[in-house]
C-alpha cells in the first residue's frame, strides 16, 4: 500500500495574501516594463541607422501621450525596483561583512553610488558628450 503525499493546494492569487508577496511581485514584474522600454530604445536606434525620416517618425512616436505615460510608469517601477534593492542589500551581505559595517552604512552608501553616477551621467548628458 502506498500513501501519496500532501500537496498543499495554491490559489493563483497566493501573493495576494500578504503584502510582503504583494511588493515583491511589484518588484520583479517591473523587469518587463523595463525590458520593453530597452525593446522601444533598440528600435529607436534601428531607425537612427535608417535615416533622418525613419529617426523623425521614431521621435514623434514617442511623442505620443500612451507612450509618455509608458515611459513615465517604467521610471516610476524602476526607481521602485531601485529603492527596494538598495533596502534588501545589507540584510544579504555576508555575516562577515555585516559585522564590520552596519546595515545603515551600506545602505547610504548605495544611495551616494548612485547619485554619483547620476551626477557623471548628468553632466556628459548637458556638456554634449
Amino acid at each position: 500500500m502506498s500513501r501519496r503525499p500532501y500537496v498543499r493546494p495554491m490559489k493563483r492569487t497566493w501573493y495576494m495574501d500578504h503584502p510582503f508577496y504583494r511588493h515583491y511581485m511589484v518588484r520583479e514584474s517591473s523587469c518587463v516594463f523595463d525590458g520593453l522600454y530597452a525593446i522601444n530604445l533598440f528600435v529607436g536606434l534601428v531607425q537612427l541607422v535608417k535615416g533622418e525620416a525613419a529617426w523623425n517618425s521614431w521621435l514623434a512616436f514617442q511623442a505620443n501621450p500612451l507612450m509618455i505615460l509608458f515611459t513615465v510608469v517604467t521610471l516610476g517601477l524602476t526607481i521602485y525596483h531601485a529603492v527596494t534593492y538598495f533596502d534588501m542589500t545589507p540584510r544579504v551581505l555576508p555575516q562577515q561583512i555585516r559585522k564590520m559595517v552596519k546595515d545603515s552604512v551600506v545602505n547610504k552608501l548605495m544611495y551616494v553610488g548612485l547619485a554619483v553616477v547620476s551626477a557623471i551621467i548628468l553632466a556628459a548628458a548637458t556638456m554634449g558628450l
